[in-house]
């Protein structure tokens, strides 16, 4: 029966915006929000229950009663419509601020009614700037401290020029001065504690932003040369529009492996790294320029309204200024450049399958000689093929 009875409530109710804390994400603002305003409004809705008749019963029903039940209906509706916005609302940090605000209301309200500062209300004043840092920000802690204390300020003016406010009754000889003095103190002492601890809430939450930025951007680029990597090409492509055209060069660095094997992989990494550079100072920002792996690259060029032609110019302009040579520990590096050619959508309906034309056509201007662009679809120039003369022995 009782399994039932948790059966239909749990198919009553629909899932909680809660993100599982696992480890295995890492929360949000909004996910950290959500857990601290579920929690304590939960502790609301338990301490309204147990405090409300408690309440009554030590003031006297006869004098406060009826207020003090009104006010505590008031407060456990609001605990429980912060629970509920906390399991499923949409956005909590509005209400949060909602909710702080009628809850001090509903204290300074019994303050006045009930004739005094309670031992129950001198708790409450306290505990509001904590846990405005708890559930919102170091802005929202200052926020309500300031308004405590100008509520007591006006508390003790009606004392002062009247008798229907009495002073927190601790010692016979304190007055009321002493007594929101002390709970001024208090207050002070708390929300400075609460402010520093939202604060350093704030830092946490920025660093971990910043840290996932960071992983986020490695991901998606090469630790070598700075440029994308396959991960971040694959992310441009998958938000491919249809609509848009864009050119694909891939780029095959020539003798690349002679350069390692002559002078070692720190002059390989030295040419990738000043050819990286060399592609972002004659590429727009726009562009993309990706590193596949090895000595392969791609670029693809963004919204080009010009001919094939154009590309191809600006493609043996790119090779030209590969070819440059590459000063290096006393020594002179130089490497050439292969580039196959392809245009979105002009060549291919989606761009996996121009970038794979691409990788054809660069094939065919290798075959064809190296050191040229070849757009797919185009006859290559031959290179000539200049034999090397043989050396005559000398007679003896």
């Amino acid at each position: 029966m009782l399994n039932k009875l948790i059966s239909w409530i749990s198919y009553k109710f629909p899932e909680t915006r809660l993100v599982p804390d696992d480890g295995t994400v890492i929360l949000s603002i909004e996910d950290v929000h959500r857990r601290r305003l579920a929690a304590i409004s939960l502790f609301g809705v338990v301490a309204t229950l147990f405090f409300t008749p408690l309440q009554i019963q030590t003031l006297g029903f006869e004098t406060t009663g009826l207020f003090n039940l009104a006010s505590g209906i008031i407060a456990l509706a609001i605990s429980g419509f912060a629970l509920w916005t906390a399991l499923w609302g949409e956005k909590p940090e509005p209400f949060i601020r909602f909710g702080l605000v009628c809850f001090a209301a509903i204290i300074w309200a019994e303050v006045i009614l009930s004739g005094g500062i309670t031992g129950y209300h001198a708790v409450m004043f306290p505990v509001l700037p904590v846990v405005g840092a708890l559930l919102l920000r170091s802005k929202d802690t200052v926020l309500f401290t300031l308004l405590n204390l100008l509520a007591m300020l006006a508390i003790a003016g009606l004392s002062f020029s009247t008798d229907f406010i009495q002073p927190l009754v601790v010692a016979e000889s304190l007055n009321i001065v002493m007594t929101l003095s002390m709970l001024a103190i208090t207050v002070l002492a708390c929300a400075g504690a609460a402010f520093f601890m939202a604060h350093q809430n704030e830092r946490i939450e920025n660093q971990l932003r910043d840290l996932v930025h960071h992983q986020s951007h490695l991901a998606a680029h090469d630790h070598l040369s700075g440029l994308g990597n396959r991960v971040r090409l694959q992310q441009r492509f998958e938000n491919t529009d249809p609509e848009q055209s864009f050119d694909v060069l891939l780029i095959d660095l020539d003798g690349f492996k002679a350069i390692n094997d002559t002078y070692g992989h720190n002059a390989g990494d030295y040419l990738i790294k000043t050819f990286a550079d060399r592609l972002r100072e004659v590429t727009d920002s726009e562009d993309l320029l990706v590193r596949l792996g090895g000595d392969e690259f791609v670029i693809v060029l963004e919204n080009v309204d010009g001919p094939l032609t154009a590309v191809r110019k600006y493609a043996e302009y790119l090779i030209e200024i590969v070819s440059r040579p590459y000063p290096w520990e006393g020594n002179v590096l130089r490497i050439s450049a292969s580039i196959g050619h392809a245009r979105f959508p002009h060549h291919g309906r989606t761009a996996s399958r121009v970038l794979s034309l691409a990788d054809k056509a660069l094939y065919t201007a290798k075959d064809a000689g190296k050191s040229q662009c070849v757009t797919y679809g185009t006859r290559p120039i031959p290179k000539p093929n200049i034999k090397k003369p043989k050396l005559e022995k000398r007679s003896a």
